[in-house]
């Protein structure tokens, strides 16, 4: 019944935004927006009512003395997703929507405090409230201090803060008691992603590249490393490493799109014309691809495709 209900809100929340791309008149998008504010009301009450449960369990516990496993699922945190793009002036800096890590020695908590501040971090977070989510983080690091995937969540939370310095200061900390290659290569990633939001792309560079050197299937830190090195003109190591995300990623448009931008600019005009094709047959709704396409036809000397790209991204 929940997932239903749920489902039915990030539906409307997809056509609310499909209307919203059409440039609506003034009238209509305000009603738009009154109804996104509609669906924030009801999803705060359901953040209520999770709140009010964890309370509730958490006194019925004490008053017929009785714990509940504090065990979490094994797919606990394989379904849960961490929004967190970062955009500069070319291309996006990508951070995983995938599992964040699933590894026992990082779940283990002592205390019932710090695993009930852990579940609401991670409740507040997967809402983007996050200055709640950075509440119980910071929490939870007090109380276990030893627990380093709490650290590393705060500092990701501190990330999509915009808070930088106190990011760096806990990705660094967790880079510095972490063993396990995995959770080091999303850590050199999210300190990457912070550099490059700064335009620090020779930083960004050398923490991406610490990144796959850590864990050579990690194909977010590749497609990061070619956004890199397409910032810093270096559009040859672009094309590489974009080659390595689109192997793991090949249905994935943006990847495509990247890429083609990237031989492009290597001059290889055939071989950009191959992935911007293939982006428009995964995304045949976004107009960018099609500009480019179009000119690619013209550097080619082909005006007919080239005037039949321009004139199909005004149709759009």
């Amino acid at each position: 019944m929940f997932f239903y209900g749920f489902k039915f809100i990030i539906d409307l929340m997809q056509e609310i935004e499909e209307n919203l791309g059409k440039n609506p008149d003034t009238v209509e998008k305000e009603k738009l927006i009154n109804s996104l504010l509609s669906l924030r009301n009801i999803m705060d009450q359901c953040v209520k009512y999770w709140l009010y449960f964890e309370e509730k369990i958490n006194e019925l516990q004490k008053k017929y003395k009785f714990m509940l496993p504090d065990v979490l699922p094994d797919n606990f945190l394989q379904d849960f997703d961490i929004e967190n793009e970062f955009y500069e002036q070319h291309e996006p800096i990508y951070v995983e929507k995938k599992e964040l890590l699933n590894k026992q020695p990082f779940l283990k908590l002592e205390s019932e405090q710090g695993i009930n501040s852990f579940r609401r971090g991670l409740g507040f977070w997967d809402l983007a409230m996050l200055e709640e989510a950075i509440k119980e983080f910071e929490k939870l690091t007090k109380l276990e201090p030893n627990f380093i995937f709490g650290h590393f969540c705060l500092g990701l939370a501190y990330c999509q803060k915009g808070l930088f310095e106190q990011a760096l200061s806990k990705l660094r900390l967790v880079k510095a008691l972490s063993r396990d290659p995995r959770l080091n290569a999303y850590v050199y990633n999210a300190i990457g992603n912070i550099y490059a939001v700064q335009k620090k792309y020779d930083e960004a560079l050398n923490e991406f590249l610490l990144s796959v050197e850590e864990d050579p299937s990690y194909y977010t830190g590749y497609f990061n490393l070619g956004a890199t090195y397409f910032n810093l003109r270096r559009y040859n190591e672009a094309v590489e490493a974009f080659e390595r995300a689109k192997a793991a990623m090949p249905y994935d448009w943006e990847v495509c799109y990247c890429l083609g931008r990237a031989y492009t600019l290597t001059g290889d005009y055939l071989k950009g014309l191959q992935n911007f094709k293939k982006a428009l047959a995964l995304n045949p709704t976004e107009p960018k691809i099609l500009f480019e396409m179009g000119i690619i036809y013209e550097l080619l000397g082909d005006k007919i495709n080239a005037n039949h790209c321009f004139n199909s991204i005004k149709k759009k």
